[in-house]
């Protein structure tokens, strides 16, 4: 489960090789992505940052990461 909080982003979700197409997905402040099994094994990412401005985080983006070990 990863939480994407301040300025948005673009995150790419691409396949089990790194020459695999993406799909680029827009995430806004507050935006969930949840997967998992076999999908974890994905390549993905965040493309750069636009100098963009978020009223409680500024020019920056925090991203929240949950996973559960065991």
């Amino acid at each position: 489960v990863s939480v994407s909080l301040g300025v948005p982003a673009v995150f790419l979700f691409g396949g089990l090789s790194r020459t695999d197409k993406t799909q680029r997905v827009q995430l806004e402040h507050g935006d969930v992505v949840v997967w998992g099994g076999p999908a974890r094994l994905r390549y993905h990412g965040i493309l750069p940052l636009k100098a963009e401005h978020h009223s409680a985080f500024g020019s920056h983006r925090v991203n929240l990461t949950f996973r559960r070990a065991g």
